[in-house]
């Protein structure tokens, strides 16, 4: 809702031209006396569509004028006010401030594009992307106005500024991670003690598909690594360094799982037809202990599996390997021998080779949070544990509440960046929903949220998160 003009312009100036049902045309500026208030010749000359339908133009005969008009506008959040004082502006001294000249006039048009992209229909995606790249191309014009003028600017914030409208816009963009990603990590090579802890978890997540989530991953490896060093929190430093050394590490023979669903089913085929020797039984039992939601989504029982594979001459014979003791562990307890059960698994966590193996085991019986407390990096159980914190936040209803479904999304592209495969392509899918059903632009404007605030709601019986303002 914006505030009533009609008053302040017919005290201030004693006239009003109405440019009514505006398109995307740009008004000519120019010098007009204060009785004769400048009125374009096409009516519909000034900026955004049926948005500003209400707009009232009075330009002024000096820049300095058009400025204070068009700043106090754009302060109050009265775009549709400013846009055509700023538009002269840019037409005729775009680095105007009445002070040192700089480039804040092709800050806030671009600001005033991104709102107008908010407004349109969301049915009309053309018309919304060809705001946001005028947003994009007036920030690019700023940079070049000033660099053209010999005017130092701080390339940091505007790095900063590039990558979050990536972030808020990554709809509309099939490069948007990408460019997100590079926008970050500018700022980042730039000043890395100023990177608030935000900014690095977004490179965190983005690094997955910069690098890949393959395993082993030397340079995804090395680049984590620079990211802890960044972070604040001791907690994050600590996770990152933990999973660093995870993807540099050279998985073994029995860690390796199935790289497909296909794959998976082509052991199980095996399995059954009594085909299944070598390495690929420890890749079925591997894939049953770490991942035993595609062997269910393919209608198979992974504790039935891993006791038929521990049979298996190459598994029976590795009675102090870790895997194998898990899988007599889980035999024993089909066979309601709890007590040797109880003592194999035992055994099996105490000899894992790493505290990413024992969150595995802790995984594969149903216990996700031992499992990130041993391994705070596992992806699967982070899966698991924001699914149970979804289900906890529920449906809120109020603004502040709904907030929480910004949160859910940073929870599930981080789950995304620590796992692989299918779960990482659920993770995304559950982000995206998630990201959809948050606040509109329109909705929090109307009570004073601005894009990148930061902004705090609840997760219910798992406490509360702090996010960002799309």
């Amino acid at each position: 809702m914006r505030p009533s003009r009609l008053a302040l312009f017919v005290l201030a100036f004693g006239a009003l031209a109405a440019c009514s049902a505006p398109s995307t045309g740009v008004g000519s500026g120019g010098s007009n006396g204060m009785d004769e208030p400048f009125v374009p010749d096409d009516p519909t000359a000034y900026g955004p569509g049926d948005y500003c339908s209400d707009t009232y133009v009075l330009l002024q005969p000096t820049i300095r004028s058009n400025f204070s008009l068009g700043s106090e506008y754009y302060r109050n959040g009265d775009y549709c006010a400013a846009y055509p004082y700023i538009k002269n502006i840019l037409e005729t001294e775009p680095l105007f401030t009445g002070e040192d000249p700089d480039d804040r006039n092709y800050l806030r048009m671009a600001s005033i594009y991104e709102a107008f992209a908010a407004e349109v229909d969301s049915t009309n995606l053309d018309e919304r992307v060809a705001y946001l790249d005028s947003a994009l191309t007036t920030r690019r014009m700023g940079v070049e106005a000033l660099e053209a003028n010999g005017i130092e600017y701080d390339v940091f914030l505007r790095d900063l500024r590039e990558g979050f409208f990536y972030f808020q816009n990554a709809a509309f963009y099939d490069d948007a991670e990408e460019r997100k990603f590079q926008a970050f990590n500018r700022a980042l090579e730039a000043q890395p003690d100023s990177l608030e802890d935000w900014y690095i978890t977004q490179l965190f997540t983005g690094s997955a598909d910069v690098y890949g989530d393959e395993i082993p991953n030397p340079d995804r490896g090395a680049f984590i690594r620079r990211l802890a060093e960044a972070a604040d929190d001791p907690a994050l430093k600590a996770n990152y360094v933990a999973f660093a050394d995870y993807v540099e590490t050279e998985p073994s023979v029995q860690d390796q799982v199935a790289g497909s669903d296909e794959a998976v089913q082509a052991l199980l085929n095996d399995l059954e037809a009594g085909t299944l020797t070598g390495t690929r039984v420890f890749t079925l039992l591997a894939t049953a202990q770490q991942q035993p939601e595609r062997l269910e989504a393919l209608g198979a029982d992974p504790g039935a599996i891993i006791s038929a594979l521990v049979v298996l001459p190459e598994i029976e014979s590795q009675v102090d390997n870790p895997r194998t003791l898990y899988a007599l562990s889980v035999r024993a307890r089909r066979s309601g021998d709890t007590a040797r059960a109880n003592d194999l698994f035992s055994r099996a966590i105490a000899n894992a080779e790493s505290n990413a193996q024992r969150a595995d085991f802790y995984y594969s019986a149903g216990q996700y949070d031992r499992a990130l407390q041993v391994f705070p990096s596992h992806g699967p159980s982070l899966y698991r544990r924001a699914g149970l914190i979804g289900q906890s936040v529920g449906r809120p209803s109020g603004l502040r509440g709904r907030f929480a479904y910004w949160c859910l999304a940073d929870i599930y592209r981080n789950v995304a960046a620590q796992t692989s495969g299918n779960i990482a392509a659920q993770a995304r899918r559950a982000a995206a929903q998630y990201e959809r059903a948050g606040p509109t632009r329109e909705q929090y404007f109307l009570e004073g949220f601005q894009p990148g605030q930061s902004v705090s709601s609840s997760l219910g019986a798992y406490g509360s998160c702090t996010t960002r303002v799309r």
